[in-house]
């Protein structure tokens, strides 16, 4: 028999030892970091089966939801969201998202308990490439596109906090972040055109860690083209 209880910090370790996929456990465990009031966790005896956890006490929010691979199709996903609801429920939440990777037992899962499927992320992977594209817009980052880039970063993930729900973050300028982006400016790409910078793209290694574009200038193919560049 299983039981739900609040999240408390010293399960964490617990937490990213259940999460199998590392880009699922990274999301939840860093929102149960962020909102540790906000979470929930399903005990089988006392062992960690499920966790659970919102993104704020807010009008609008987003939750995240898991269940061990080894403890499905019990109903406890069930359970953990029934339990979650009233939490938010309590904390005057009144439009809620669902963020999950999406396979077709998720998506029945969400769309059985009344969350109907409104937009989709993906991962995804460059496998091959029979041409790499040039286009004479995009340049290297310099020193003196740090407040245009930073304004643009900012802008951009905050639309996107907006829309699935989380509060908006502060993101201040800093000396040590211009220093940052100037050390790795050979990983920092940008679309300037007409001598205004249009977006960016942030690498890490070999993956891509931002890409974003100003709100203001998206729908224009300025992603599209730095992720060709790329």
């Amino acid at each position: 028999m299983y039981r739900i209880i609040p999240y408390m910090p010293d399960k964490l370790d617990e937490v990213k030892m259940l999460i199998v996929d590392p880009i699922v456990r990274e999301d939840l465990v860093g929102c149960l970091e962020e909102f540790p009031d906000c979470g929930i966790l399903a005990l089988e005896k006392e062992t960690l089966v499920g966790a659970a956890v919102f993104t704020g006490k807010n009008d609008v929010t987003s939750f995240t939801l898991y269940v061990g691979t080894s403890f499905r199709k019990r109903g406890i996903g069930t359970k953990l969201l029934l339990e979650l609801e009233k939490v938010m429920h309590c904390s005057a939440v009144s439009e809620v998202y669902c963020d999950f990777q999406e396979d077709p037992d998720h998506s029945s899962f969400i769309e059985n308990n009344g969350y109907p499927l409104q937009f989709r992320s993906n991962l995804m992977t460059l496998q091959s490439a029979d041409s790499i594209l040039s286009d004479d817009r995009i340049r290297f980052y310099e020193e003196k596109d740090y407040e245009t880039v930073h304004d643009i970063l900012h802008r951009a993930f905050q639309k996107m906090r907006k829309q699935v729900g989380l509060p908006p973050q502060e993101s201040p300028r800093s000396m040590e972040e211009a220093e940052r982006f100037q050390k790795n400016r050979t990983s920092i790409l940008l679309l300037e055109d007409h001598s205004v910078i249009k977006g960016c793209i942030v690498l890490d290694g070999k993956e891509i860690d931002k890409l974003a574009v100003a709100p203001e200038e998206e729908g224009k193919g300025y992603g599209r083209a730095l992720l060709a560049a790329v």
